[in-house]
This record gives C-alpha cells, structure tokens and sequence, in this order.
C-alpha cells in the first residue's frame, strides 16, 4: 500500500518551539482513506473498511474519514442494497468495529427510510452511531452514465447543519452539495469548527477551488473521493486536507492508488 505515513500521536505535533501548544487550539490525528469499493459488492466492501481501518489506527488515527458511497457505490437496485440508518447491519458493523478501535469512522452508503432512499454519510464512534447526512443537493445525470442520475433514485436531505463528534463542532455535505453557492453558505453561517465533505468523482477539481470553498467557511475541511472502477468511471481518488484559510495541507495521489493519507488536524477551541 502506498502513502502510509509514520504513526502520529495525540499531542505530538502543534507545538511551539518552547513545546507548549497554542492556547485554546487541540490536535487530532485523521486519516483520509481512498479505496477501490466495488459497486454492489456491499460484504466485500465492509471488509475492506476493516482492513483499511485497522492500518489507520495502527498508524495513530484517531479519525477516520472513507468516501461518498463506501459501501456499494451507485446502483439501480436500491430496493436490494440500501439500509436503514443507524439500524442496518452495515451501520451496526463499523459500530462495532469503530467501539473495538477507539476511533471515529465516517463511510457513506445508501440509506433506506419509509421507502425514500438517501445518499449518506455515517459517523460512528466508540459510544455508537453519532450522525448521518443526507445529500441534498443532488447530480442531475440524464444520460445516466454509471447511474449517476441521482434525481430518480435518490431523496433530497434537508442541508448542513451542526453535530458533535468528539467534542468538536462539525458539518458535513456531500460532493455535487459543495457545487452550490446556497450549501456554502449556510454551512460558513453555522460557524464549525471542522467541515466534512466526501466525494464520488472521477477525478477532483484544482486545489484551489475547494481551497475556496474552506476559506468561505472558514473551518479546516477534510475531503475524500474513491480510486478505481465505478461503472463507467475509472476514479482516480485524492484526498485532501484544507486549513481554514484555504491552503493545502496534505493530499493523497490523484493517480488512482490506495492510500492511507495521515494529517494532524489543528482544531481551535473557539
């Protein structure tokens, strides 16, 4: 496996030169995961969650961050392959692997609730399930190429909005949800201290642009996208970090190969 950095210990980086960290400012070692998840292959797929997980702790994570769509993918059989959240054995699984762990896991799946099926993103911790986000603003695909029409399978959520996950204020949205300016906004007006945003793309923009988008909110931002077949698409990952001023702070390859991105998040108490 290619990028795995030494292993980083809570409190060992975001020190001065007298050793003392800044006032007010906590570090969090994350890991930014991207893997080939094969479309549809749902109990493969868990398994490679574990896998990767299990490498990320070992390295010093304490956080760990998969991308849109972990566990299947898109697919037109959602009746077969989406679940309920937090209910689902899916859900269930990386609960128990997150308690084993002591460490938060995000990963993203297709939710099922009432017979309305969601694009979502799951945070479990060592307590259990914490969050999901709904992606609201969803890709309009007519061709439909890979079963990307997201407009006639998917739901709409209801946007940003704040939770807790591991004493920090966070938010969350959804690859095409950072396309518009209205999500950008109202996710800067709730004023997080960390930003979320995984992706399911072939390939991401220029740094800047998502740079931008933190710099908006003025929050770090932590971004994921898979590598390898998704359908029609040969997606080719590159995971990223961003401070809160838009600059880049660590990033994956964007050549298409697993990674394991280590960063110590500096997260402000304010």
């Amino acid at each position: 496996m290619g990028g795995l950095a030494p292993a980083l210990l809570p409190g060992a980086a975001g020190r001065d030169a007298a050793g003392q960290r800044p006032a007010g400012e906590r570090t969090i070692p994350v890991a930014l995961i991207q893997f080939d998840s094969v479309p549809e292959q749902v109990e493969r797929n868990l398994k490679e969650v574990q896998r990767l997980s299990e490498q990320a702790v070992s390295q010093g994570a304490r956080w760990l961050m998969f991308h849109e769509g972990t566990l299947c993918d898109y697919t037109p059989r959602l009746g077969e392959l989406a679940e309920p959240v937090p209910a689902g054995p899916s859900t269930r699984r990386i609960e128990q692997l997150a308690r084993r762990l002591k460490c938060f896991i995000s990963f993203g799946l297709s939710e099922v609730q009432e017979n309305r099926y969601y694009i979502s993103q799951v945070f479990v911790g060592p307590s259990g399930f914490l969050y999901r986000y709904r992606k609201t603003w969803l890709w309009r695909d007519p061709p439909d190429v890979g079963y990307r029409n997201e407009w006639i399978r998917y739901d709409p959520g209801t946007g940003p909005e704040t939770f807790v996950l591991d004493g920090v204020r966070a938010t969350c949205f959804i690859c095409a949800d950072g396309e518009a300016p209205r999500c950008i906004e109202r996710a800067a007006k709730l004023a997080p201290q960390v930003v979320f945003y995984p992706n399911n793309r072939e390939r991401l923009p220029k740094f800047e642009a998502f740079g931008e988008r933190a710099r908006t909110i003025g929050a770090p931002m932590l971004v994921t996208n898979r590598i390898g077949a998704s359908w029609a698409f040969n997606c080719q990952g590159g995971c990223v970090a961003y401070s809160a001023q838009g600059e880049v702070l660590a990033k994956a390859n964007r050549e298409g190969r697993e990674e394991i991105l280590m960063h110590t998040l500096k997260v402000s108490s304010s």
